[in-house]
């Protein structure tokens, strides 16, 4: 198919080291030609620049590189590399993920054929050495090739599908308006959110077309934090947004709210295999069940909810020493 739609591919890097040179090499291999590529260097102090220049020498691809005098945030670096971008669509690419050589390719034709606001398309996650780690196929068995982006963002809140930020392009009109807001541990899925919302028409692509690394030391791979919390948080943005202009909407903030404080307390309890059970319960007591999250145990919140994890509540809330054993055992 003959096109001259341009890509922008936006890369911010971080101490990147040996991992940005499968990045550059992937983009290398694109059948589809017509992409530009924007380093955005996030205040490294290692040698991360030296090894993209060097790698660098060779591709036949257009490049720009952005220095930035010191380290301000992933969610700064794309911003500034969006600000940059001369593209039709905007792809956002990790320095340690890579992609298949006919990612681009697909992508182009799907937006040409049926001219989807955004495309998303599957991913595995591969160890540092390239060996798979995972595949999540069975999360996308009910998506259509073509579909409302409400029904993708339903999906998407219902943990049906999952998206990350390197799994998606945007048209750039789309998100012309939007920048990832600097709050850290969840800025990829308020960005996803809210590009959705702005979104129509949504294309999907039953391929894996990216390695998404899994790095050690990474905020997927990390010892718990409270940090997680903030998931909570940007799903009770949500919910207020909507509540007195989409129902149904709202009802599904919510309801994901709710899910996320029993993960996390969850993923807290499996993390900690020395505490003992009376160290864990105030530590959940404390840092967890607050002021803030406690009203979320009311009656208005937990009816959108199934009985199993109504059941979660009430033990969490009313006995959770059992809980928490529970949760051990589990």
């Amino acid at each position: 198919m003959e096109n001259n739609k341009l890509i922008s591919v936006i890369i911010p890097f971080y101490n990147a080291g040996d991992y940005v040179k499968k990045t550059i090499k992937s983009l290398e291999s694109q059948a589809y030609r017509n992409f530009e590529v924007i380093f955005v260097n996030d205040g490294s102090i290692d040698n991360s620049l030296k090894i993209i220049e060097t790698q660098l020498e060779d591709v036949s691809f257009n490049y720009k590189i952005i220095n930035l005098s010191e380290n301000g945030g992933l969610s700064n670096a794309r911003n500034v590399g969006l600000s940059k971008a001369v593209g039709e669509y905007i792809f956002f690419l990790d320095s340690d993920d890579y992609i298949t050589e006919d990612a681009f390719e697909k992508v182009i034709e799907l937006f040409m054929s049926e001219n989807p606001d955004v495309v998303f398309f599957q991913f595995k996650r591969v160890e540092e050495n390239g060996e798979l780690f995972q595949h999540y196929n069975e999360l996308f068995k009910n998506v259509n090739k073509i579909e409302t982006s409400r029904n993708i963002l339903m999906k998407y809140l219902n943990l049906e599908i999952f998206i990350y930020a390197c799994s998606i392009v945007y048209k750039k009109e789309i998100i012309k308006k939007l920048f990832f807001n600097e709050i850290g541990y969840i800025e990829d899925q308020d960005f996803t959110i809210r590009a959705l919302l702005e979104s129509d028409k949504v294309g999907y692509i039953n391929s894996e077309l990216i390695n998404y690394t899994k790095r050690e030391g990474s905020i997927m791979n990390s010892k718990f934090s409270l940090k997680k919390l903030d998931k909570i948080k940007l799903f009770d943005i949500f919910y207020n947004q909507y509540k007195t202009k989409d129902e149904e909407l709202s009802k599904t903030f919510s309801m994901r709210r709710s899910k996320e404080l029993l993960w996390i307390t969850r993923a807290y309890i499996k993390s900690e295999k020395n505490l003992k059970i009376k160290e864990i319960k105030k530590y959940i007591q404390t840092n967890i069940l607050t002021d803030k999250t406690m009203p979320y145990f009311e009656k208005k919140y937990l009816k959108e909810l199934n009985f199993k994890n109504i059941i979660q509540f009430f033990l969490l809330k009313y006995f959770p020493t059992l809980y928490i054993n529970l949760i051990k055992l589990s």
